[in-house]
Parts: C-alpha cells; structure tokens; sequence
C-alpha cells in the first residue's frame, strides 16, 4: 500500500507509480498537477529516488511563497553587495542542486522576469546570480508542481508558451482524495500509526 512514501492502493495512484517508474531514470522535466494536500512533492521525491540521480541532492523551493526579488536570489543565488543585505556571496538553489534534482512547487506563479531565466536553464544549464557578470552552469533535472491550470495561463498570456512546453515534457496528474475513495482507511491508519509512535502508545485504533 506504500510506494516511495506515497501511501495508496487505488488503480488511479497504480497508475500514477507506473508513471514514476517509467519517467524516473530518464532525464525529462516534470510536471506535477493537482489539487493542495494530494501529495505533490511526495511524488516529486519519489521520481528523483527512482533516477540515476537519486545519490545527489533533491532541493525543494515554493514559488509563490517569496517576493520576486526574493525569489531570483534564492533561486540563483546573489553576490555580495547586489542589493542591501547581501553581505556575503550565496549558492542559490539551482546551484546546490548541481547533479541532482530541484523541484519548483507552484511554478504557475512565477514572474515573467523568472520565466525568462528559467527558460535560460532549461535550454542552455546557464545562469546568473544576482548582481554578477559571470554565468554558471549547472546539471539539474527539473521537477515541477502547479495546482493551477498552466495551459489556461499560457493561453490568459501569464505563463510563457516555450516554457510550458519545455517543463511539461512528462505531465503528471494527481487525483484528490475523494476520487480514491478506498484508500482513505489506508491513509487514516498511515496517520494513526504515526501518532502512536509518536505518544509512545501501541494499540491505538479508530473508534
């Protein structure tokens, strides 16, 4: 009933480990969609520990959590004295990511400034820190997740076509719990456990 840490037996999530298990070792940009809670970055997690490059670093970062300004600098990093605050030189995510996987949750939200970047490392392994002159490469594969319709973006002119396509090389749908009815009973006593362990109390059931 557990795949990866994903807990779940219904034939839709069947489905959904196939589908991690066929695009895991392969090097293609992800995207995961779904509703909040459905388990996104479980998933994320699960694709990079079934790749070649589940040995190196897997780098979560939520997209629509920080400021844009905020956000290109956690990103890609900064250099001392870029802007007020920057006191010292500062990997950014992509960069600690180097081998491995990162994973952009909510990456509907990004800027068009950020798009424009992103599509850069996409195509070319290059980037920027904020505030400097010279590029870095890097070597990541892209993991992303959006609750939001992308393609609707594209066409509302929020989200950039060419990036679309070229995150959404594997898109990967993750159903809500109350269209996997059955594996609520799984999933309840997955959480029950936990508490027990947790109190230090065995025996724990549900009323």
């Amino acid at each position: 009933a557990e795949f990866s840490g994903i807990i779940g037996q219904d034939h839709k999530m069947q489905l959904v480990y196939d589908l991690i298990r066929d695009v895991g070792p392969s090097d293609f940009p992800v995207v995961i969609s779904g509703e909040s809670g459905t388990g996104k970055e479980l998933v994320a997690n699960a694709i990079h520990q079934h790749s070649q490059r589940r040995d190196k670093p897997f780098i979560t970062i939520n997209c629509g959590a920080l400021p844009e300004g905020t956000l290109e600098s956690e990103l890609f990093g900064h250099v001392k004295g870029s802007f007020t605050g920057a006191f010292r030189d500062k990997k950014g995510r992509f960069e600690l990511a180097d081998g491995g996987t990162i994973f952009l949750d909510e990456v509907g939200e990004l800027s068009p400034t950020i798009q424009v970047k992103l599509l850069r490392v996409l195509q070319e392994g290059i980037f920027e820190p904020v505030g400097s002159e010279s590029s870095r490469k890097v070597n990541v594969r892209i993991v992303s997740a959006t609750n939001r319709n992308l393609k609707e973006l594209v066409s509302r002119g929020r989200f950039r076509e060419d990036l679309f396509y070229r995150l959404a090389v594997v898109p990967v749908d993750l159903p809500p719990l109350r269209e996997r009815k059955n594996d609520i009973p799984l999933l309840a006593e997955h959480f029950l456990q936990l508490t027990a362990e947790k109190l230090g109390r065995q025996g724990m059931t549900l009323s």
